[in-house]
């Protein structure tokens, strides 16, 4: 009886142990995509269909933290005036031929196999949980369990570099079990003196062939107030 109570708390610390190894392992990851507290960034989308058609998008987010951010529509200039804000896993859309921001969800498709919330969330640590770890070759494999319902994608699988903790590929699930989209971290440069993303290939595993690229520039430092993040904001700053 002893042996077994002996035996049972060994495992207990270490499996917490290793959830605490993934929620580190994580957090040094995250660093990459969000590397200054309060910052402005330039982010280009290019889609690709299948039959090679092809569009393009640019957008400016400013980020504060890592569960507040604002996307400005710049190119092309049919959206220029469009902004989306993102406060944790609430998001809404200002454009000026409307008389308020409306309500969307961050899953919705923004453009080719990018939604929404690809562009505006900088972190996976606001809205998932660290839940296991586990090794392939020279990477951690950690399995990321949303921590809310409303979260766009119910679980995430994420390859990050053993040695430099460099994110490496993402694979997205909706609650189904479903893996629908895959996002490979393929490209890294110094930007604001700090090595970060700046080039993300985004499969779409339900339609073969579809692909977007995200590509990252001028990240800067810029203190973004407290009121910049409010609906009544949106459009004016």
């Amino acid at each position: 009886m002893l042996k077994q109570i002996i035996l049972t708390i060994v495992f207990l610390i270490a499996v917490r142990a290793q959830a605490e190894d993934a929620t580190a392992v994580l957090a040094r990851a995250d660093q990459y995509r969000a590397p200054l507290p309060s910052f402005a960034i330039d982010v280009e989308l290019t889609s690709t269909t299948r039959d090679g058609k092809s569009e393009s998008s640019k957008f400016r987010v400013y980020g504060r933290g890592s569960d507040r951010s604002i996307v400005e529509f710049t190119a092309p200039q049919s959206e220029k005036g469009k902004y989306l804000l993102m406060l944790r896993d609430a998001m809404w859309i200002y454009m000026p031929s409307a008389s308020r921001p409306i309500r969307i969800s961050p899953l919705q498709r923004l453009m080719g196999q990018a939604s929404n919330g690809d562009v505006a969330r900088t972190s996976f640590t606001v809205d998932y949980d660290a839940a296991g770890i586990a090794e392939d070759g020279r990477s951690w494999v950690l399995d990321l369990a949303a921590k809310d319902p409303s979260v766009a994608y119910n679980r995430v699988r994420l390859w990050v570099d053993r040695t430099t903790y460099e994110p490496q590929r993402a694979d997205f699930y909706v609650v189904s079990g479903k893996l629908i989209k895959r996002a490979v971290y393929k490209e890294y440069g110094s930007m604001n003196g700090r090595r970060a993303v700046t080039v993300v290939e985004i499969d779409d595993l339900l339609r073969p062939g579809n692909r977007t690229v995200m590509r990252y520039a001028n990240l800067a430092a810029r203190e973004n107030p407290e009121r910049m993040f409010t609906k009544d904001a949106l459009g004016r700053f």
